[in-house]
């Protein structure tokens, strides 16, 4: 016989998160681990816009669902980032450094904090302003796909203020796989290359378990932290 609860919650998400985290003290909707995202986002969806309704419907969805403190997005204003810095330049956009005055969030004792300072990259798409839907698609497959570590993160986006372009706002690390080889390669242990090529393998299986491929990969599209680990990056072509 049909349960209660399976007539009420029809969703199967929703009625998973609600067997693993039950509803929220304050407005009885469905909690996730770290939070309400009700009381959370939902509330102060009317303090923010992107000026773009395509991107402000995009992350108020993905934080609605946010099930996870690494798939939380949001909307970031462009002086919330300090020593803005040129990094490098490609087809389709350019790269710069910053330092993000607030942080992502964080979790302490089961409550939402700003993490503080945080170097982080810079993805500004060109003429994205007029193409949204490429750039939401590439943001989306990166929330989509990093449910591991191996994945460079996607913070939120934000806007050059001056071009309106929108850009991502990502982890930053040290440099490609690429220039990692190219400048230490026999200095590297074979275990240090194995473990490498092990990070790889687990950010691929996790991109196909999500349904995408890659389409761009090569280690030019691998980051590395010049110590112990390697990350996928860019899947705009998912």
């Amino acid at each position: 016989q049909e349960s209660l609860i399976d007539k009420l919650i029809t969703d199967k998400e929703l009625k998973k998160r609600y067997e693993k985290y039950g509803l929220c003290d304050e407005c009885k909707q469905i909690r996730n681990h770290f939070s309400c995202n009700y009381c959370f986002f939902q509330l102060n969806f009317k303090n923010w816009t992107s000026g773009n309704h395509d991107v402000d419907e995009f992350i108020q969805k993905a934080q609605l669902k946010a099930e996870y403190i690494y798939n939380i997005i949001e909307w970031i204003e462009y002086d919330k980032f300090e020593d803005v810095e040129y990094l490098a330049k490609g087809g389709f956009g350019t790269t710069f450094k910053a330092v993000w005055k607030d942080g992502p969030w964080t979790t302490n004792n089961s409550q939402l904090e700003r993490e503080g300072e945080t170097k982080v990259a810079l993805k500004c798409l060109h003429n994205s302003q007029d193409n949204t839907t490429h750039f939401l698609k590439e943001v989306k497959s990166n929330i989509l796909a990093h449910s591991t570590y191996y994945i460079v993160r996607c913070f939120g986006i934000t806007k050059d203020p001056k071009t309106n372009n929108f850009i991502m706002v990502m982890e930053l690390k040290n440099g490609s796989l690429r220039q990692h080889l190219n400048n230490n390669f026999n200095l590297l242990y074979w275990n240090k290359k194995l473990w490498s090529l092990n990070n790889i393998v687990i950010g691929l299986n996790e991109i196909h378990k999500k349904g995408l491929i890659h389409q761009d990969f090569h280690c030019g599209n691998i980051l590395s932290d010049f110590d112990k680990f390697v990350f996928i990056t860019d899947l705009g072509l998912c």
